[in-house]
């Protein structure tokens, strides 16, 4: 090669190494691109406001299936009535109702009635409602005759007294054998008394409900504490559909003992009576704890959360403790004994207007900026001291107890919950 070919070859070696350098960074930059943020994502569509919840026995909270659900205003006007299924749970859509608050009551054949209070927040999409317990009653059986009637008998655990709970039906009362039942209903498991200054004494179910007898039946109901004897009481039905009482016109008196009232009934159903109560209360200051946060960018989800309560009792005076502890827990909304959960299903709410443009999410602080809006819930669990004193009675054999319950609440803390603004991370 001669000389001057040499050195136009070491020229353009250089040039075209450049040359092929600049080449393949331009094909490598086409091929990945630039790093540009994600697009914001539609507006998603708000979920239902669900309240909903699981019916448990209260003695090992197994799940109760086909219990009936009723769910009401604070009016007792009926709002909708469910069953419970096989995993003992019911929901109900609520997003169009009004009330801020509801009741829900569960009750199953061979149970009591529990009633929880549901609360409903429109600006947080949630409805919250405590587990139902029911009570498993000991249902006593016996057959009834034409020519003989029959009579049956049972257990009362809240009572001062030594005698059964007894229903008698003479004979000529029923125009066929039916199969008699009785079984005494806790204090605890039945709707509250008519008046506010009232508590339902004693209650009992009795079977086959709306059986129509011939000739009036004698029940004997024991009383959880001394009445003076020949007391009178008016004697209360439970009308099933609202969970009210009404009176029926029917005394009952207090007997020989002091401790029984016996009345007259012409047809079954569930019945007990009233008695007057003094009862004051005073709750200390609660302490509340973060337990979670739950975040939803659309959908929904479901939570369970524990909350655990206990009480002691302390009484002077004949009359029954367990009694007085479940007329407390009524008169201060039913708290649950014991260990029990929550569950809380978050919905996404509907996203606010001014987080839209063209259908899709933004944020106004930054309108340029990629991300997607988020409804964060902060969960809470709050334990709280509830002291109650209760009296009633007639002298001489007037009663009074204390009773002290350590109660755990989750809720959720509405001033902190609300929307976050999620900016997206760089690349696809």
């Amino acid at each position: 090669m001669n000389k001057k070919l040499k050195q136009k070859v070491l020229l353009f070696v250089p040039f075209f190494s450049v040359f092929l350098l600049l080449l393949l960074v331009g094909c490598e930059s086409s091929r990945v691109g630039p790093e540009l943020p994600r697009p914001n994502p539609p507006a998603p569509a708000a979920q239902p406001i669900i309240l909903a919840s699981i019916v448990r026995d209260v003695s090992n909270q197994t799940a109760i299936p086909g219990a009936t659900i009723r769910i009401l205003r604070a009016d007792n006007t009926l709002v909708t009535t469910l069953l419970s299924d096989n995993s003992g749970k019911y929901s109900y859509d609520v997003s169009n109702i009004t009330e801020t608050s509801l009741s829900v009551s569960a009750s199953k054949d061979g149970y009591g009635i529990g009633t929880k209070t549901a609360e409903i927040s429109k600006s947080l999409n949630l409805a919250l409602v405590d587990d139902i317990l029911l009570t498993k009653l000991t249902v006593a059986a016996a057959p009834v005759t034409p020519a003989s009637g029959g009579t049956a008998t049972t257990t009362n655990p809240q009572t001062v007294s030594t005698t059964p709970l007894t229903v008698t039906v003479p004979p000529a009362a029923v125009p066929q054998n039916i199969n008699l039942t009785v079984a005494a209903v806790p204090a605890a498991q039945v709707p509250k008394p008519p008046t506010a200054n009232q508590v339902i004494q004693t209650a009992a179910q009795f079977g086959p409900s709306g059986t129509v007898f011939a000739v009036p039946v004698t029940v004997k109901m024991p009383l959880p504490n001394k009445q003076p004897v020949g007391k009178t009481f008016p004697l209360l039905k439970l009308n099933e559909t609202n969970n009210t009482w009404t009176n029926t016109g029917i005394t009952a008196t207090v007997d020989a003992t002091g401790t029984n009232i016996t009345a007259q009934l012409s047809s079954f159903s569930t019945y007990a009576t009233a008695d007057n109560i003094t009862l004051t209360t005073t709750t200390g200051t609660p302490s509340t704890q973060d337990i979670d946060n739950v975040s939803l960018s659309s959908g929904t989800t479901t939570k369970s959360y524990s909350q655990t309560n206990s009480a002691t009792t302390t009484t002077t005076g004949t009359v029954s403790n367990q009694w007085i502890l479940d007329v407390v827990n009524a008169a201060t909304k039913n708290k649950n004994l014991g260990t029990t959960t929550k569950q809380i299903q978050f919905n996404f709410p509907a996203l606010p207007s001014q987080y839209i443009r063209n259908g899709v999410q933004y944020n106004p602080a930054n309108p340029n900026e990629a991300g997607n809006w988020t409804y964060r819930w902060f969960v809470v669990r709050t334990t709280q001291t509830t002291t109650s004193t209760a009296s009633g009675g007639v002298a001489p054999d007037t009663y009074s107890a204390t009773v002290t319950i350590v109660e755990q609440t989750i809720s959720i803390d509405a001033a902190r919950s609300g929307w976050v603004w999620v900016k997206h991370d760089q690349g696809g």
